[in-house]
């Protein structure tokens, strides 16, 4: 940079050195003139000669001269000294009325008259300005008067050269006039294409600010640009003026001032504001050239003033552009300092600054568009890379969790099959802890999993129909599991007015409220976690789906807060929310609020716990409820609730309400027996008790004993037990206590509901006995048959160990080939297919399965890739290879019955060749 500017700055001095070395010092400047001022202006030449106002002619010193506005004139008595031919200028294009005359003994010889009042044809010669022969044959006698007169004051430099000077001088100002024109304009293009090109407005700015100061240069040299009268003679400073309001603009956008941001609107702001000024300065010539001369000092000083406001704040200042505010400095001090002789080199000069300044501008912004596009590169190749890495990571952690899977689908099925058998209590409690092991170490596959799809944007959000009300029972079911031995309350409340369908992403759904029940549990050593679900309408109508997770343990930590706040995360805490326990399972949830368009927030007190809620935008879908017609029965039923938890009163009490039931409860066993024998004494018992195991002082199992031997309350009472799942008593001492039902905690409100309604229909018909009526269609389970296709010996035994426990008949093979033999001999009602198989893989075999079906025109078989793979990619290629469904692995075995059950209801018609 430094080399550059020198070279820059020693080809300007080499050329002013140059050109001033070889130019004479005002050349052609009469010396003696003198002048008169006409005030009146109606002075003609025979007043001016006579002898009143030929004395007052006064010696008047060197050009400029100043012209008088308000019609007065001024008269300039030309001093001859050669007897030779003269061309006698005037430099100033825009005078009004301009009369020369050539007096031989007072006697007028010849006249020329011009201005810019007068046609321009009456000129006898092009020129810049206006320039009229003056031939001089002997001094003596010769007198040369010239009269000038304008409506506005202005200055104008008035020169005699000889005739055999003339052409010397003219051709070495144009030569040069020429070269600075060229040069700006060579600026101005490549500025101009520079602009073009990147679609760089700054460029583009100085491109057409350059031109119109070569335009400017043009009527230097030649004189047609005059020929516009509307200008009056003021094409070169209008030029010039419009010129530097390009240049303002341009370079606000590269300095902007402090509180603006040298947007596109701002600069557009400055030429609209700048062509006023032109069309004020064109309708009032006067002032061209005060605003020209204003604006010329005004901008580069604005621009040194920012420049040494960055100076002192020690922000960066490019140097070149400061090279180009002083250069643009030094051209206006120079014309001020040496003024613009005629055919002198000052104005040449302060055209190389100015041609200097926009070079160093261009180059500035050029230097400065590199860097940002360099810039722009290197972000594109962090990009990509941070990309591929990321793709990378995201195909390794999907390889790592198929890998996984494979065996974790050993140990979650065989587990799961083992829970089903006779064993010991120290048996079953070491099964249970392997069981929530191996899903603990599951999630944590599928958080990770969902991480790296989060921070690739590749996490996609599914819609489909489902049961709200089901998956918040799993929710809950899985919760209650982790809680065997933990002194904590389990509750939930779905308010009435929630539907049970809902469109939405199920397993996202699941996936937050299960992150959000862990964190409970994690908080919560003692006490109870209570999920209330809500529906919520909007004012505009839409439809909002409202969780609330309350716990009474203690308050969250910061960090557990800030990654269910926080909308993102530096990528270096991940490991730490790793290692916090939950921490990565609440932030990938809010995230997945966020992809949803709902909220979440968290409420915490000293002494309540935390509240966690979450809303999110829903299609709720009311569908008819098949026990609503028996629901019926319920109404007006006076039932009692006991239950020592006050939270789970008030929602069994809640709940009871909307069916229309009569609910009162009790805190305590004791309380309990005093209520029912209060009422059986008023002659209006209660109909149902629902009442808790787990209660201080009496029992569940307790009151229910002693109210079965209390004669005065009889057995006209139906008892249903709610309780832990670790609490629960046998099936015998259960009946023999007159418990009729015993449900595990916590229990939705659909179960309850329906539990109510079956058990008091039978509790007031149990006379009569109903068989149970198979309903027609309805495939036995010996009949329905399945092929298991999978590779892996552990793999098939699960399925098939899963198959016998729903007690399906299956039959299995190990690749591909077999698999498509086996359909094709067989007759099957379901496929299960493993997709990645040694030999022939599940996919391929399936494209031939559908194809010999196609040939035969044979009812296709329904076919369930089973995977390992839970992208939403590989179910893509599971459809396009004619794949009916996907059940991701490890396979569970509620998962597994509930697919049995889908198919059965709608099992395919025999086969039809």
């Amino acid at each position: 940079m430094k080399r550059t500017l020198g070279v820059l700055l020693s080809a300007l001095l080499g050329l002013w050195l140059l050109v001033g070395s070889c130019w004479p010092s005002n050349a052609g400047a009469p010396e003696g003139y003198q002048s008169f001022v006409d005030t009146s202006g109606q002075l003609t030449l025979n007043d001016i000669l006579s002898n009143r106002y030929a004395n007052l002619f006064v010696p008047t010193a060197e050009s400029p001269l100043k012209v008088p506005g308000a019609g007065a004139a001024l008269w300039i008595n030309v001093p001859l000294e050669h007897a030779t031919t003269y061309l006698l200028e005037l430099h100033n294009p825009s005078i009004a009325r301009i009369n020369v005359y050539l007096l031989q003994d007072d006697l007028l010889r010849v006249s020329h008259s011009s201005g810019i009042a007068d046609p321009r044809a009456s000129i006898p010669l092009p020129h810049g300005g206006f320039a009229f022969p003056i031939n001089v044959t002997e001094r003596d006698g010769k007198k040369l008067l010239v009269r000038l007169q304008n409506d506005y004051p202005m200055t104008t430099h008035l020169t005699m050269v000889p005739l055999s000077e003339v052409t010397r001088v003219h051709i070495r100002h144009q030569s040069v006039q020429g070269i600075l024109v060229g040069l700006l304009l060579g600026t101005a293009l490549t500025a101009l294409l520079l602009g073009t090109l990147r679609r760089d407005p700054l460029h583009l700015l100085l491109g057409i600010s350059a031109a119109l100061f070569a335009l400017s240069g043009l009527t230097g040299v030649g004189w047609a640009l005059h020929n516009w009268s509307f200008l009056h003679g003021q094409t070169g400073n209008l030029l010039s003026l419009a010129g530097f309001i390009v240049l303002s603009a341009g370079l606000h956008g590269a300095m902007p001032l402090p509180g603006t941001t040298g947007s596109r609107a701002e600069r557009i702001i400055i030429l609209v504001v700048g062509t006023l000024i032109l069309s004020i300065s064109i309708a009032q010539p006067a002032s061209i050239q005060m605003v020209l001369s204003g604006l010329r000092i005004v901008l580069p000083g604005l621009m040194l003033a920012l420049i040494a406001v960055a100076l002192v704040r020690r922000n960066p200042v490019d140097p070149l552009f400061t090279a180009g505010t002083l250069l643009l400095t030094s051209s206006w001090l120079l014309e001020q300092l040496l003024g613009l002789p005629p055919h002198g080199i000052t104005q040449h000069l302060t055209d190389l600054l100015l041609w200097g300044s926009l070079l160093c501008y261009s180059w500035s912004q050029f230097r400065q568009q590199q860097a940002h596009t360099l810039i722009q590169i290197t972000q594109q190749h962090e990009q990509a890379s941070a990309r591929e890495h990321r793709e990378a990571r995201i195909r390794f952690l999907a390889r790592i969790s198929h890998e996984l899977r494979t065996p974790m689908n050993g140990v979650l099925g065989m587990s799961e099959l083992l829970l089903d058998t006779a064993l010991s209590s120290k048996q079953r409690d070491y099964v249970q802890t392997i069981h929530s092991s191996g899903n603990d170490l599951l999630n944590l596959i599928n958080d990770v999993l969902d991480l790296s799809r989060l921070e690739s944007g590749q996490l996609t959000l599914e819609k489909m129909r489902f049961d709200l009300h089901s998956l918040i029972d799993d929710c809950l079911e899985n919760c209650r599991t982790r809680l065997n031995h933990q002194p904590v309350e389990l509750i939930s409340f779905i308010h009435p007015d929630v539907p049970r369908s809902m469109e939405g992403d199920s397993a996202r759904l699941r996936q937050i409220i299960m992150s959000l029940l862990n964190n409970a549990n994690a908080n919560t050593e003692e006490g109870e976690i209570l999920l209330v679900v809500a529906a919520e309408e909007q004012a505009d109508g839409s439809q909002t789906l409202r969780l609330v997770v309350q716990d009474t343990g203690h308050p969250m930590g910061a960090e557990a807060r800030g990654s269910l706040l926080e909308a993102a995360a530096p990528t270096g805490l991940l490991v730490d929310m790793m290692e916090r326990q939950g921490q990565l399972s609440l932030y990938i949830s809010q995230q997945l609020v966020r992809m949803m368009g709902g909220q979440i927030g968290i409420k915490e007190s000293s002494e309540q716990g935390n509240s966690i809620w979450i809303t999110l935008p829903a299609e709720l879908i009311d569908t008819p409820d098949d026990s609503s017609r028996q629901s019926q029965c319920l109404t007006d039923l006076n039932i009692l609730i006991v239950d020592d938890n006050a939270t789970c009163r008030k929602v069994l009490q809640q709940q009871a309400s909307a069916w229309h039931m009569l609910p009162r409860t009790a805190a305590s066993g004791r309380e309990a027996l005093a209520m029912l024998r209060a009422q059986a004494n008023l002659n209006n018992p209660f109909d149902i008790l629902l009442l808790d195991q787990s209660m201080p002082g009496m029992t569940g199992l307790e009151l229910a004993s002693k109210i079965k031997d209390d004669p005065l309350i009889g057995d006209d009472l139906l008892i249903i037990m709610l309780t832990g799942i670790n609490q629960l008593p046998s099936r015998i001492i259960a009946r023999n206590a007159g418990i009729r039902r015993v449900l595990n905690k916590p229990v939705s409100g659909y179960t309850l509901r329906t539990t109510l309604i079956d058990e008091w229909l039978q509790f007031k018909q149990r006379s009569r006995v109903t068989p149970a009526v198979e309903e027609p269609g309805e495939a036995s389970e010996s009949d329905f048959q399945v092929l298991v296709a999978e590779d892996n010996a552990i793999s098939s035994r699960v399925i098939q160990g899963m198959l016998a426990r729903l007690k399906v008949s299956c039959d299995a093979v190990n690749n591909g080939e077999k698999a498509v033999q086996a359909v094709q001999s067989g007759n099957y009602d379901l496929v299960l297919m493993d997709c990645e198989m040694q030999g022939m893989d599940g996919f391929t075999a399936t494209r031939h399965i559908r194809d010999w079906e196609q040939r035969q025109a044979m009812s296709p078989v329904p076919i369930i890739a089973l995977t390992a793979h839970i992208l939403p990619e590989h179910r893509e290629r599971a459809r396009q290879a004619g794949m009916t469904g996907h059940m991701a692995k490890p396979v569970e075995l509620a998962q597994l019955e509930a697919l049995l059950n889908h198919w059965k209801a709608s099992r395919r018609p025999g086969r039809v060749s």
